[in-house]
């Protein structure tokens, strides 16, 4: 499958809400937030996510969004990857490694050093492509706030 990365708009949000949801609903587990939470987001919300300056889009050739990743910037000047994901019949070509390619390109340019996300404990798929990319575990765990018995373990790249 060829796919695109490129940056989200406000006008990707129809489609950035579907992947969205679509995710939320595939692996709940993966996520902090909840489908039942977003579902009922409003339209200008979605624009505001879909327009955020670090939302990366893979786009295949009928123009489909087939992943997406977002690059918060931490407090400590970290940027932390959230809302990965990748539909499952773009997996194994490599759209995981763009998407992370790309947020890493924005965070340097942005003057940061490291990436950080979390990663369910548990969930190997995700785990073994985060390592796979060079991301290691920092040690960090926590119980996820909106699900408190499974956990978060944080994993981190230096971007140096």
């Amino acid at each position: 499958m060829e796919f695109r990365i490129r940056a989200g708009t406000s006008d990707d949000w129809p489609a950035y809400r579907d992947i969205r949801l679509r995710m939320l609903q595939e692996a709940p587990d993966a996520y902090g937030s909840s489908y039942a939470r977003e579902a009922d987001f409003s339209e200008s919300t979605w624009r505001e996510r879909a327009a955020h300056p670090m939302l990366v889009l893979a786009v295949n050739q009928n123009e489909e969004i087939v992943g997406t990743a977002t690059g918060l910037t931490a407090e400590d000047g970290t940027i932390e990857v959230v809302a990965m994901y990748v539909a499952p019949d773009a997996r194994g070509q490599g759209c995981a490694g763009r998407l992370l390619d790309t947020v890493a390109a924005a965070a340097t340019q942005r003057g940061a050093h490291r990436l950080v996300l979390r990663v369910t404990r548990g969930n190997r798929a995700a785990s073994r492509c985060y390592t796979r990319y060079g991301f290691r575990p920092t040690g960090r765990a926590w119980p996820m706030e909106r699900k408190p018995e499974l956990f978060e373990v944080e994993l981190a790249l230096a971007l140096d």
